[in-house]
């Protein structure tokens, strides 16, 4: 196996469960986003979704197929810093999406708001993409999504959010994973961390469990 982020992660996204576990994400969290009494408008002509940050190729084309059994009309922009997962993505969408709206970026996600106007965004979703950015990172983070959704636009994530005491046992292992295995940075972020961030950047959201104890999803829309 190669050393790459990429390689390595594919142990993960080619196990039998991953496509399943996507495709309920998905449809998880557009109820939870109705729950906040948000009605996605999937049908409209101009309805645009970002994939932020992206695992590889099957990530991708399970959001594609998602989206495009909504609306095959919808625009969507995929973004990620590693060059094999933007080549292994640029691969499928040539192969299999060519003539649909779709455009793939490689960026920092810090960069949003220098690449996109404001309110460019119906739906922002990404998957255990929160652990990479620490508080301050994360709060500049929230700060562009907020200005990149438009109006009643909404955000759906799945990360890890611990409750003391079980919670440090688990986050020890998995911080120790990502650094030892993924060779990236990992940041701890409680539960009640992210619920305060959420608030203090002016959103509303509910969340709820995942098949993983400690992985939890969150819907967020703006108040």
């Amino acid at each position: 196996m190669k050393n790459s982020y990429y390689h390595r992660f594919q142990l993960i996204t080619h196990m039998f469960f991953f496509r399943p576990y996507l495709r309920w994400a998905y449809k998880r969290g557009i109820k939870d986003v109705e729950m906040l009494s948000v009605k996605p408008n999937f049908t409209k002509n101009t309805f645009s979704c970002l994939l932020c940050g992206v695992a590889g190729e099957v990530t991708a084309e399970e959001f594609i197929k998602f989206v495009f059994s909504k609306n095959p009309k919808a625009q969507i922009t995929i973004i990620d810093m590693g060059t094999e997962q933007i080549a292994a993505v640029k691969k499928i969408v040539d192969e299999k999406y060519k003539n649909y709206a779709i455009k793939i970026k490689q960026m920092n996600a810090l960069d949003l708001t220098k690449k996109f106007k404001p309110n460019s965004f119906d739906w922002i979703e990404t998957d255990g993409f929160i652990e990479y950015f620490d508080k301050k990172s994360l709060e500049e983070l929230l700060h562009q999504w907020k200005l990149l959704l438009k109006k009643d636009g909404f955000i759906t994530t799945r990360d890890f959010a611990s409750i003391p005491p079980f919670g440090f046992l688990v986050d020890g292992i998995r911080y120790w994973f990502i650094k030892k295995y993924l060779t990236l940075s990992g940041y701890i972020h409680t539960k009640k961390d992210l619920q305060t961030l959420f608030t203090e950047n002016d959103f509303r959201f509910v969340h709820g469990l995942t098949p993983i104890p400690t992985y939890r999803r969150f819907a967020l829309v703006l108040k």
